[in-house]
C-alpha cells in the first residue's frame, strides 16, 4: 500500500513539473517576439510617436530641419514705422545702396538711423525736400526708392544713417556722406568739376584740394551785407550739388586750397 502511494505521488510530481516547463517556454517565446507595427523599408528607422495628453498617440514625430532664410521682401506700404529713428539696418545682400532693418543687437547690424523725416503723403510727397541730416551722417536714404514702393501711393520719406563702426565717410575728410563740408578733400573730375575723396589718400582718387570754407551764394544779394568770398589762400572754388532730395535757388560755394 505504501509503495503504491509513493509511486502515485512521484507520477503527480512529474506531471506538475512538465506543466511548469511548458508554461515557461511559452512565456519566453512570447517575450522574444517583436510587437506588430508598421513595416519599415530597408535601411530606414521607424519614427517614434509623440504621446498626447492622457497618453494617447498623436501625430508622428518629425526631426526638425534648418529653416530657410527668407529672401528680402520690401514693404508694400511706406509709413513712419519703416526705418524709424533709433532702428538699425544693414546693406541688402547683393546690393550696394539698398538697406533693410535688422535688430540693433544683431551681428549683422551695420548702421543706425539717427534721424528720420515724417512720411509725406499726397501732394507733399511729390515736392522735393531735403534729408536735413545731422553732421557726421554717412548715408542719406530715400525710403521711397529703398522700399521700392509704387510712386502712385504718393508717399515719401528720408532716413539719415550713421555707421556703427569705422569707417565714417560722413566725417570731415572721410570721402563721403551727404555733402561736402569744411575739412573734406576733393579732386578735379574730367568734366572740370570737383568730387569728394578721402583725405588720407586711401580713396579711389588721390586728394588734390582741401576745403577750407563753404558758404551760400545768394541769388538775390542784400546790399546791406558784405558779399561772402573765398579766403586769399584758396586757389579754387566750385559750386556744390544740392543735398539729396532738395531744390534750392541759392547754390553753395566751396573754397579749397591745394593739399600739401
Amino acid at each position: 500500500m505504501t509503495r503504491t502511494l509513493t509511486r502515485t505521488a512521484v507520477s503527480a510530481l512529474a506531471l506538475l513539473t512538465t506543466g511548469l516547463l511548458l508554461v515557461g517556454c511559452e512565456s519566453a517565446k512570447n517575450a522574444g517576439a517583436a510587437p506588430p507595427g508598421p513595416s519599415v523599408g530597408a535601411g530606414a528607422s521607424p519614427s517614434p510617436t509623440a504621446t498626447g495628453p492622457g497618453g494617447s498617440a498623436s501625430a508622428s514625430y518629425r526631426a526638425p530641419t534648418g529653416a530657410a532664410v527668407p529672401s528680402y521682401q520690401p514693404p508694400s506700404r511706406l509709413d513712419d514705422s519703416y526705418f524709424a529713428e533709433g532702428s538699425c539696418a544693414r546693406v541688402v545682400p547683393g546690393s550696394s545702396s539698398r538697406y533693410e532693418t535688422v535688430p540693433c543687437d544683431s551681428p549683422e547690424a551695420e548702421a543706425k538711423v539717427t534721424k528720420r523725416s515724417s512720411t509725406a503723403t499726397g501732394v507733399a510727397a511729390a515736392l522735393p525736400r531735403g534729408a536735413d541730416c545731422p553732421d557726421g551722417t554717412d548715408a542719406a536714404l530715400d525710403l521711397t526708392q529703398n522700399a521700392l514702393v509704387d510712386v502712385k501711393q504718393n508717399r515719401a520719406a528720408w532716413a539719415c544713417l550713421r555707421n556703427l563702426h569705422d569707417p565714417h565717410p560722413g566725417d570731415p575728410g572721410g570721402g563721403g556722406g551727404t555733402g561736402i563740408v569744411v575739412g573734406d578733400c576733393v579732386y578735379r573730375t574730367d568734366s572740370g568739376g570737383a568730387a569728394e575723396t578721402r583725405c588720407d589718400g586711401k580713396g579711389e582718387h588721390p586728394p588734390q584740394y582741401k576745403v577750407d570754407k563753404v558758404f551760400i551764394r545768394q541769388t538775390l544779394i542784400d546790399t546791406t551785407k558784405p558779399k561772402p568770398t573765398c579766403p586769399e589762400e584758396a586757389t579754387v572754388s566750385f559750386t556744390l550739388p544740392n543735398p539729396p532730395g532738395t531744390l534750392t535757388l541759392d547754390p553753395t560755394t566751396a573754397c579749397a586750397e591745394p593739399v600739401d
